[in-house]
């Protein structure tokens, strides 16, 4: 259990007067099947009120993610590129009833509901009221830096801490989808420190051959889940590219030229 001094501190961040209830381990008592998704992300505590304002019943929950990577990954995770955003904490976004943002170690979630069917002013409210409590800085991290902007769909990349494509030895790795003609790419770029390992397993994985004409030594592979996957290491990186674009070699001399 926590101490009751950060106990103290999470709360603060909440907007409303009721008492708070806070979940860790138990995070299962309060979201029955959704739990494990927060804790493969190292979810630290979450603090989670209700309570009424004006003509609305607002729910509140700030989850302590520890650290603004692991904040961030939850919450792309749950976001979509074609999501209407908004500008609250590092990056925000809402529906009717509903508004997520996150900032910082933060990932926060608000639900309204009103008998008129319109609850945005008390959400904006009870949001602009924990972002200006948690402060500090209001960009969003960026573990890869120098992805290719060329046809990269925006707000679709996602920090993926466990398993990406099913695989431990990936791990942490940050995916981005592409859209070049009408062909939709993702590009998956790990993380793990041993880039050419990585690739030896990959080749394992989806029994890969050597793939030619490519300003890098890449290979091809395929699965029934993924389909076709080239992939490479790239500097400190192992890059792997799905369902890859016409013109497959112009995408991956784009990637090396951003990676240096």
């Amino acid at each position: 259990m926590h101490s009751l001094f950060y106990l103290l501190g999470l709360a603060a961040l909440l907007p409303g007067g009721a008492a708070p209830h806070f979940y860790c381990a138990n995070l299962y008592e309060y979201l029955d099947g959704g739990a494990e998704a927060y804790h493969r992300y190292g979810m630290v505590a979450l603090a989670h009120q209700e309570y009424r304002a004006g003509g609305t019943d607002v729910t509140v929950d700030i989850y302590d993610m520890g650290d603004a990577l692991r904040a961030f990954g939850i919450y792309s995770a749950e976001r979509s590129p074609g999501y209407r955003f908004i500008p609250v904490g590092a990056e925000g976004y809402s529906n009717e009833g509903m508004l997520n943002f996150v900032q910082g170690n933060y990932y926060v979630k608000l639900l309204g509901f009103s008998d008129d069917g319109k609850s945005a002013s008390a959400l904006n409210a009870a949001a602009q009221s924990v972002s200006a409590k948690i402060g500090g800085g209001r960009s969003l991290p960026r573990p890869i830096p120098w992805l290719p902007s060329n046809g990269l769909v925006e707000r679709s990349e996602k920090y993926i801490l466990n398993a990406p494509l099913g695989h431990k030895f990936l791990s942490p790795a940050v995916t981005a989808i592409y859209r070049r003609g009408s062909k939709e790419t993702t590009l998956l770029v790990s993380l793990a420190p041993d880039p050419a390992g990585v690739v030896r397993r990959l080749r394992e994985a989806f029994q890969a051959t050597s793939a030619a004409g490519f300003p890098v030594q890449a290979w091809r592979g395929a699965s029934a889940l993924e389909g076709e996957v080239l992939f490479f290491a790239c500097t400190r990186y192992a890059v792997v590219i799905i369902n890859p674009p016409p013109l497959a070699d112009v995408f991956v001399k784009e990637i090396l030229e951003t990676a240096r």
